[in-house]
């Protein structure tokens, strides 16, 4: 990096900064966004859904077992100590960590002061002495050099601008035998995707679709998104790449994420299978409370999911689909 893209002391210029206007009113929003009902967050999935078939292909991809969700792997890496996890996702997938890892203290650093109370009332009560909490933004987060052998990110740095800023910190911080594990969104921005993304997931949609429910398919536009959802999510990998040593990258999910973001013009009501009455009731429910209207969604048959999970991965791993989540571990970088 040449001296007009970095600070005297190497770190790299902020892309946004902190005393925008414009960039304050954006934070607030997005604190808001996560200070209210958990509704639509990680936190709030993990209590309503199982186990599915997503989420067997993805720890397939992720640690080569149907079983093994990434955040088991982490206690094979070494006996961690101090730990940071940068934005919070979900509470027992955090608790994990720490049952995993019964040496490991952690900090939680997030722009939501709510999300941080709930760990430290629920985490801390459960792992006592072993879970500290601290508001930061993470476009602008100091981290002390050297002090962490583990750090955590989760679903979070998809909401980052100042990508470099914080792999640069990420790096300064890590002890020099230190690991970080990295689980994100890095596929198109705000979640608008491709072209060939899309007409590739209507295409096998439509294949498996009954004739009473083939309606126009509507993609979701970023309105319910949070301010900073995804907004550099294409840019993850590459400026962790470029400011720490990778050891590991593995990604899954380019088309199922896409499942996620569509419904079908209805003009009617349509069929509604029973096994879908609880989770339809649930789902209009919550997009009710946002002011949303109900989604009209389809019963896939479980080998579909696993067809479009392998058809969508295979065209990302030749580089014909951007990702959909990764599941990367990194070093520190040789300075």
């Amino acid at each position: 990096m040449d001296s007009a893209t970095t600070l005297s002391d190497g770190a790299p210029l902020p892309r946004v900064r902190s005393d925008d206007p414009e960039y304050q009113r954006l934070v607030h929003a997005e604190a808001e966004y996560w200070n209210r009902d958990l509704i639509g967050s990680l936190e709030y999935l993990e209590m309503v859904q199982g186990d599915s078939a997503v989420d067997r292909w993805t720890n397939e991809r992720f640690t080569g077992d149907r079983n093994i969700p990434w955040q088991d792997t982490i206690a094979r890496y070494g006996v961690f100590r101090r730990g940071l996890i940068l934005g919070t996702s979900a509470i027992g997938l955090e608790a994990r960590i720490l049952l995993t890892n019964p040496k490991l203290h952690l900090t939680f650093v997030d722009i939501s002061p709510g999300i941080l109370a709930r760990r430290r009332e629920q985490l801390g009560a459960r792992f006592p002495g072993r879970v500290d909490v601290a508001v930061g933004d993470l476009n602008f987060v100091e981290l002390a050099p050297t002090a962490y052998d583990l750090i955590v990110s989760s679903a979070s740095i998809h909401h980052v601008t100042n990508l470099e800023h914080l792999a640069w910190q990420i790096n300064r911080a890590l002890t020099p035998d230190g690991y970080f594990f990295l689980q994100d969104y890095v596929g198109e921005p705000r979640f608008q995707f491709s072209a060939e993304k899309k007409r590739l997931t209507a295409l096998l949609i439509d294949r498996e679709t009954p004739p009473e429910w083939k309606r126009p398919m509507i993609w979701l536009d970023a309105s319910d998104l949070s301010p900073f959802c995804g907004v550099r999510s294409d840019d993850v990998l590459p400026t962790m790449r470029a400011h720490l040593a990778e050891e590991r990258i593995r990604t899954a999910a380019a088309l199922s994420v896409a499942m996620l973001r569509y419904t079908r013009q209805v003009d009617e009501p349509l069929p509604t299978p029973l096994r879908l009455k609880v989770w339809r009731t649930l789902d209009d429910r919550l997009r009710a409370l946002r002011g949303k209207p109900p989604r009209a969604r389809l019963y896939f048959r479980p080998g579909f999911v696993d067809e479009l999970m392998r058809v969508g991965d295979l065209l990302s791993d030749t580089g014909l689909l951007a990702p959909g989540n990764a599941f990367a571990i990194y070093r520190k970088r040789a300075s």
